[in-house]
């Protein structure tokens, strides 16, 4: 089977930051004195959208103006910790999406950052040699986020590819989740923070440089 479209999640997948939003939120939820053990935050926080992060950590409705003020602090806090740590991207990354490019082979991000994120990373990591920014699916405030499959739907649709001509590669269980409720079969886990992902059956890889390739080729 040759794959032709590939969505990437990308926090934790083609940009391994999962520490440094951590470290936001426990910066963020000290000020609201608020703790989350290790497996909260995997559950509350990774791969989710920041409503309904916000809303799970504060166990009640919150107002678009105070999911606003949150998002805000924490990804403030976030992109200045982000600059100080200068990360590249992930291991083979640039290379494989090259690679892509390269082959006509359509590909895009499909992410539950929110605008103010987004339009940082094409700043900060000029995205904008690999990627267009126009077809970045992210969390518009209108999509619901993974585990629900919109983000991913909708990235099918731009690529106007079918589900089972698409591969993708994610990291956070609600991803993965999200990834086989849109008919994705051919799913790439990228672990990228020493998770246990027992559970599942899809290959997992650490370096971008291992994919097999001709499974790409047109």
């Amino acid at each position: 089977m040759k794959y032709r479209g590939v969505i990437f999640d990308f926090n934790g997948t083609l940009y391994w930051d999962t520490p440094l939003h951590d470290l936001a939120f426990d910066i963020f939820l000290e000020k609201q004195g608020i703790s989350l053990t290790a497996a909260e935050k995997k559950e509350k926080i990774h791969g989710k959208t920041n409503n309904d992060i916000f809303r799970g950590i504060f166990e009640r409705e919150l107002s678009a103006a105070e999911i606003y003020e949150y998002t805000m602090e924490k990804e403030t806090t976030y992109q200045n910790i982000s600059r100080e740590r200068n990360l590249p991207l992930a291991p083979g990354a640039a290379d494989f999406i090259k690679y892509l490019r390269a082959r006509g082979v359509k590909y895009t991000i499909a992410t539950s950052s929110g605008v103010e994120n987004v339009d940082f990373y094409f700043s900060h990591l000029k995205l904008h040699e690999l990627f267009e920014r126009e077809k970045v699916i992210y969390n518009n405030g209108i999509l619901r986020g993974k585990p629900h499959p919109d983000l991913f739907i909708e990235a099918s649709k731009t690529l106007g590819l079918p589900p089972d001509e698409l591969a993708v590669f994610e990291d956070s269980v609600s991803g993965i989740v999200a990834a086989e409720k849109t008919g994705i079969t051919k799913i790439f886990i990228v672990n990228s923070n020493n998770e246990d992902y027992g559970a599942w059956s899809h290959e997992i890889i650490t370096d971008f440089n291992d994919v097999d390739r001709s499974l790409f080729a047109l």
